[in-house]
């Protein structure tokens, strides 16, 4: 269980905040029922629809209370909000419907004012005791070693050192430290070392990150020289991992800073920006609501692919390979097994029947496929395990296919390539693309840069529409499939 991206968990809060006003409005609904005798009109189920406001508009009108407060925006580093933002968020939700009920509804003719305060309280309550509940769920995991941010420093001296001895010592929650980049050419003896190991110099920074998967460095900026702390930055920027005491530079003005908080440090915190704040939430939801709409459709296809592959052929259902993801990170890929169980190790067999050049392995017709592999691969349904890879952020439903980690460089990027590499790493890479919909393996690798880069440069939600609805037909025909 790594550790969860941000980003993604506000979203499921909001999903689970909506949840949660669901219940809120049953139970103020049962509370004004359960207190007829206290009040002069006897309300029933029957006229609950006619005298409180409508639950849609309630939902509705959450999605600004929220965003106007920053409720999922915390401050801080947090990521579930203060208490105080929760209240703030449900008054001005209860004024919000009491202002629409009024202006849209006979000037609040006939409708429960005493529901809105029901609702408000139950509201209050159950958001509170959700993120209680979330807060000890995550810190049970963190405190049996599972969601943890894994963290590294990047120093060469005593100060790297006395950083390390203070996050060791508090051991925050949530946090494990793996080690030291070292930004001299030979560290002193003993000044780093044993229990906190020297990861590798500053300059295979990008290697190291995927190696020991870091979600975060702390830069000791005293021991380092200019030119590594500016490549150090467009490092973790281009692999959205965060730098943190990263002082402000003209050279990064393309990333934005704020402060957080490790084991009572206050650091400053660089992320970089690809897409505005607003293209990267509107892609999210549409990667969450579609990605989570197609697992409930496709279970059923994916259920009887898995017991046939289990059936027919020797091995796990599930091929899981790393490949390279946004900013060059590596991820878990994941696939229907199409081939034996030792295609990998058979690799070497089959490496001259390679048809395409570049960065590409392609066989048409290669001995290494099972049966069900080669239907599967006809008709791509070896990758729908992939919405799995979409709902976890590590793809998106449309973007450039993501390549195995060993057929590039262990930064993730491509010395030979270079510009293509870094471009189309500016995003997700997706189940489908520009490149499949317009002849998958029949196109060579040039012609995958020229879509690949078209993509990266003229992103919008409409392109993305259109990929898909043209991928069922490209799908269907199965042609250029290997």
């Amino acid at each position: 269980m790594q550790y969860p991206d941000r980003r993604v968990f506000k979203l499921l809060l909001l999903l689970l905040d909506l949840v949660v006003l669901v219940a809120a409005f049953q139970l103020a609904v049962e509370t004004r029922i359960a207190l007829n005798r206290f009040y002069g009109f006897q309300m029933t189920h029957e006229v609950v629809e006619r005298l409180v406001p409508p639950l849609g508009l309630i939902l509705l009108l959450w999605i600004p209370s929220s965003a106007w407060l920053e409720l999922y925006k915390p401050r801080r580093g947090a990521v579930m909000g203060s208490l105080l933002q929760v209240f703030e968020c449900v008054a001005a939700l209860s004024v919000l419907t009491i202002v629409v009920i009024f202006f849209f509804r006979d000037f609040g003719e006939g409708s429960s004012r005493t529901f809105v305060v029901f609702f408000a309280g139950w509201s209050l309550a159950l958001l509170v005791l959700d993120r209680a509940a979330l807060r000890g769920a995550l810190a049970v995991c963190q405190w049996m070693g599972y969601a943890q941010e894994r963290v590294a420093i990047a120093g060469g001296g005593v100060d790297a050192k006395r950083l390390a001895e203070h996050i060791e010592s508090s051991r925050p929650l949530g946090i494990e430290l793996c080690g030291v980049i070292s930004t001299a050419a030979e560290p002193a003896a003993g000044v780093l070392g044993n229990p906190v190991p020297v990861l590798g110099p500053v300059g295979d920074a990008a290697a190291l990150i995927n190696a020991h998967r870091l979600d975060r460095i702390i830069a000791v900026v005293a021991e380092m020289d200019r030119m590594q702390v500016q490549s150090l930055a467009a490092i973790c920027t281009r692999m959205g991992v965060t730098l943190n005491r990263l002082p402000a530079h003209a050279e990064v003005q393309a990333a934005r800073l704020k402060v957080h908080e490790i084991a009572g440090l206050s650091l400053f915190e660089l992320r970089g920006i690809q897409f505005t704040p607003g293209q990267e939430r509107i892609k999210a939801v549409f990667d969450l609501v579609l990605g989570s709409v197609l697992l409930v459709v496709l279970s059923p296809l994916m259920l009887a692919l898995a017991l046939l592959v289990k059936a027919t052929s020797r091995g796990p259902v599930f091929y899981v390979a790393p490949r390279v993801g946004k900013g060059g990170r590596h991820f878990p890929f994941y696939k229907f097994r199409s081939m034996v169980a030792d295609a990998e190790a058979r690799k070497r067999e089959v490496a001259s029947l390679n048809e395409k050049s570049g960065h590409l392995f392609k066989i048409r017709r290669d001995p290494r496929l099972t049966a069900v592999g080669r239907f599967m691969r006809r008709y791509s349904l070896d990758e729908l395990p992939q919405v799995l890879n979409v709902l976890r952020r590590e793809m998106s439903l449309v973007g450039p296919r993501p390549l195995p980690a060993c057929d590039l460089d262990p930064d993730g990027l491509s010395k030979e390539h270079a510009f293509w590499a870094q471009e189309r790493t500016r995003v997700l890479p997706g189940i489908t693309g520009r490149w499949q919909v317009r002849g998958r393996s029949d196109l060579g690798f040039d012609d995958m840069i020229r879509h690949d880069l078209a993509y990266a440069r003229s992103w919008s939600v409409w392109q993305d529409l259109m990929i898909l609805v043209q991928t069922v037909p490209a799908v269907l025909r199965g042609r250029g499939a290997c």
